[in-house]
């Protein structure tokens, strides 16, 4: 039985970072070193994200509110934002998955006889 939480921390962040590694290198030309101080990770971690030895659950990769999520978060880094705003932004794209049932579809996947649609823990 595992629980939302672990489903987030094993599973949703190591996919939004991949999600967020994966832009500012392919489509703003960043490198690893710059993406990991940028995210507060190693660059083996970037490195690690963007051959997905890291957030192996691709399909999610493709889900429209990871991409904005994601989206959000780069835009921060690329405007220049602190840390502290990067964290919160990260924070706060993981509770608009949880809330938009996201980590649903990752936590059917690993519990494939959860009810998910009877499921309201994280509402």
């Amino acid at each position: 039985m595992l629980l939302p939480s672990e489903i987030e921390a094993r599973v949703m962040l190591p996919l939004l970072r991949a999600a967020v590694v994966t832009l500012l290198v392919r489509d703003h030309g960043f490198q690893q070193r710059r993406v990991a101080r940028a995210l507060g990770i190693t660059q083996p971690a970037v490195s690690n994200y963007l051959r997905m030895a890291r957030g192996k659950m691709r399909e999610l990769l493709e889900n429209m509110t990871m991409q904005e999520v994601a989206g959000e978060i780069v835009h921060a880094i690329l405007r220049g934002e602190n840390d502290m705003i990067v964290r919160e932004l990260i924070q706060r794209g993981l509770e608009r998955l949880r809330r938009e049932r996201v980590l649903c579809l990752a936590h059917k996947t690993l519990e494939p006889l959860l009810d998910v649609d009877s499921c309201h823990i994280c509402d």
